[in-house]
């Protein structure tokens, strides 16, 4: 019996370190795994960073219906996306070695753009408004060189809600990050 319980034991000690390392603690440690397995393409690994609340009254039809976190993934296969959830590897990875300090809180005035309950473009996820109303230091954004990211913190881990711009990082921007196409 106590070799049973010692087994049990070990068993849900373990299988809790791996849930644990599967939440991201920072909004820099999100992006570093969400570059991990995008360049690894284990696309499995990625769901759990991702935001996955549906989309009610997207810009387009063909949007309605969809996970962010499903838009997010079809950014990141498909490099011919180049706008809303487009992807690039290299941007991603100079977004965070050089300019993770402007991984910021969200401010006032872009919170109340957002998530507004009658035009803003994210109050649809009655989640995510929680927390601009009540946890406003768990949302984070990116805003630089053409690229905005949301983030926020759900479940004591980071999540990825919202990018857009990653290959167009550093076009028209009058800086010096790359400025390759592609998304691999």
């Amino acid at each position: 019996m106590k070799k049973l319980t010692y087994i049990l034991f070990i068993s849900l000690l373990s299988s809790s370190l791996v849930f644990a390392q599967r939440k991201a603690k920072t909004p820099l440690d999100l992006l570093k795994k969400i570059h991990k397995y995008a360049t690894q393409k284990k696309y499995d690994k990625l769901n759990s960073y991702l935001y996955q609340g549906t989309i009610i009254k997207g810009p387009s039809k063909k949007i309605n219906g969809k996970t962010m976190a499903e838009l997010i993934l079809g950014g990141i296969k498909d490099p011919q996306v180049s706008s809303d959830f487009s992807y690039s590897s290299e941007a991603l990875k100079t977004i965070i070695d050089q300019h993770s300090d402007r991984l910021i809180p969200i401010t006032e005035k872009l919170r109340n753009e957002l998530f507004t309950s009658n035009q803003g473009s994210f109050s649809q996820f009655t989640d995510l408004k929680k927390i601009a109303d009540n946890r406003p230091k768990d949302l984070y954004i990116f805003v630089y060189g053409g690229v905005h990211m949301l983030m926020a913190k759900i479940d004591k881990g980071f999540q990825l809600v919202f990018w857009d711009g990653l290959r167009r990082f550093g076009k028209n921007s009058g800086s010096s990050e790359p400025s390759t196409e592609g998304g691999k």
